[in-house]
């Protein structure tokens, strides 16, 4: 709110500020004029309502004119004052002093008073009116005469102001509804510059939005380029990662296809061998069978022989007899004499033949027996062969169970190395697959290194043109 001062009105000036009196008309007109023409032309609020206040002093010749503004539901001065060269600040110090101390809440005092009413008001003299808070400090100050003007903006008293004279005051009503302009044309002040404020504010808040927004920007693309960096950096090292596992790949499909070939040879080496070991099986078969037939032949055999020594037994017996016979067959023919001469010859021819008999059974049975310890040491030696073939046969079905099991193995084996090899193949495409999304992605890393230097400089640009954009709204 505002105050300023009106000039007072005695009885030998009534005539001069009657609306009535043309000179006195013509006087507010050019109040009028001149309070409208520094509104219109006010760039600064506080130097306009200054120089309305002076205006307004100068037209009724009071020295003092203040200005209090309106904030929420209290009145505070403005700390504007139009004071006349004649008044000193000693003299008016305590009054200023109280005023600018004074804080009026809405229908306290003439201030407040004025404020909630929104109409204007005359007090004659201050020192004596009821109510009026500074009444003690303006007598010392030497002011009596007031008049306070509400500075109305949408239907609501935002100021007041209020003039002082040290004289007494007296104002008609039509003069005071005039100077009610004057309250309208520091409206029109006000509301330029909370217009202008509110642009100033407006275009700040917008300046640092978009700066703000230009500064995010710029954080964005330095996020985006050290993201690209690191980017770049983890490419070449999925490269570089790529060409060793394309490498290590490359090998190991090398080496898996070598141990697929081996197993390969392995498995039909191992099936020729296992065939080799069935033939050993059957004649390993065959021969321990025909050892243990020949073990049974020598058993006979040696059956046989102890046969033959007993029939040789019997021979010997038998010539043994043929000799005791010859040799009785020669003492009977002794005993006869000439007549048994003939009988002695046979019965020497008989004893000669028992000694042939004896001498030839005893050969047969010295080579029998001879025979016969040679038969039993080819059955015994038969008997370990037939033995050792069954053990060889068995280690020959052992072997051929295992080399079965090897064959199976190695079948197994070159199963899984087909399938590595074919998985090996598609690590293979991978890495091929892998270095190309590789190559895409520094293509993209290449484009959006360029996207952030175009945004870089779009966001400088944008910056330029929004100071420019601003510095035109303000100066409007």
């Amino acid at each position: 709110m505002f105050a300023g001062f009106i000039r007072s009105i005695s009885p030998e000036n009534d005539q001069g500020l009657s609306p009535h009196n043309d000179v006195g008309l013509a006087d507010v007109l050019r109040l009028l004029r001149k309070v409208g023409a520094v509104a219109d032309e006010a760039a600064d609020r506080d130097g306009a309502i200054l120089a309305i206040l002076t205006a307004v002093c100068d037209y009724c010749a009071w020295p003092i004119g203040h200005a209090y503004v309106r904030d929420g539901d209290h009145l505070s001065s403005a700390g504007i004052w139009s004071i006349d060269g004649n008044i000193s600040t000693a003299d008016l110090a305590e009054f200023r002093t109280q005023s600018e101390e004074t804080v009026f809440a809405l229908g306290q005092g003439l201030i407040g008073t004025v404020a909630v009413r929104g109409e204007p008001v005359c007090i004659e003299d201050v020192t004596q009116k009821d109510g009026f808070l500074r009444a003690a400090s303006a007598a010392r100050n030497g002011l009596r005469g007031c008049f306070a003007l509400p500075v109305k903006l949408g239907g609501q008293t935002v100021a007041v102001i209020e003039f002082f004279s040290t004289e007494i005051a007296r104002l008609d009503a039509e003069l005071l509804e005039l100077l009610g302009f004057v309250g309208g044309q520091v409206a029109r002040v006000i509301e330029r510059d909370d217009v202008l404020k509110s642009r100033e504010k407006l275009a700040s808040d917008f300046e640092n939005q978009v700066q703000g927004t230009v500064g995010m920007l710029g954080a964005a693309v330095s996020q985006m380029r050290s993201a690209l960096d690191v980017l770049g950096n983890s490419n070449k090292r999925t490269e570089f990662c790529g060409t060793a596992i394309d490498q290590s790949a490359s090998s190991a499909l090398s080496n898996i296809e070598n141990v697929a070939d081996h197993m390969e040879t392995l498995q039909g080496e191992l099936a020729d061998v296992g065939r080799d070991a069935g033939e050993t099986v059957k004649t390993t078969h065959v021969i321990g069978q025909q050892a243990r037939d020949m073990r049974d032949g020598f058993a006979a055999l040696q059956d046989r022989a102890a046969d033959a020594e007993k029939m040789l037994s019997s021979i010997a017996a038998i010539a043994a007899q043929i000799k005791m016979l010859g040799l009785n067959a020669s003492i009977e023919a002794a005993r006869v004499g000439e007549a048994g001469k003939g009988f002695a010859i046979v019965a020497k021819e008989v004893k000669a033949l028992a000694g042939q008999s004896a001498t030839a059974t005893e050969e047969i049975a010295h080579w029998m027996h001879g025979m016969t310890d040679a038969i039993s040491k080819a059955g015994g030696d038969i008997e370990h062969i037939a033995i050792a073939m069954d053990g060889l046969q068995q280690r020959a079905e052992a072997t051929a169970v295992q080399t079965d099991r090897q064959a199976e193995i190695c079948v197994s084996v070159a199963r899984d190395a087909d399938a590595a090899v074919a998985e090996a193949r598609k690590v293979g495409d991978s890495v091929v697959e892998i270095n190309q999304a590789i190559h895409h992605a520094n293509t993209v890393s290449t484009e959006l290194g360029e996207a952030a230097i175009n945004l870089e400089g779009q966001g400088a640009e944008l910056s330029a043109r929004v100071e420019g954009f601003v510095g035109k709204i303000l100066v409007m």
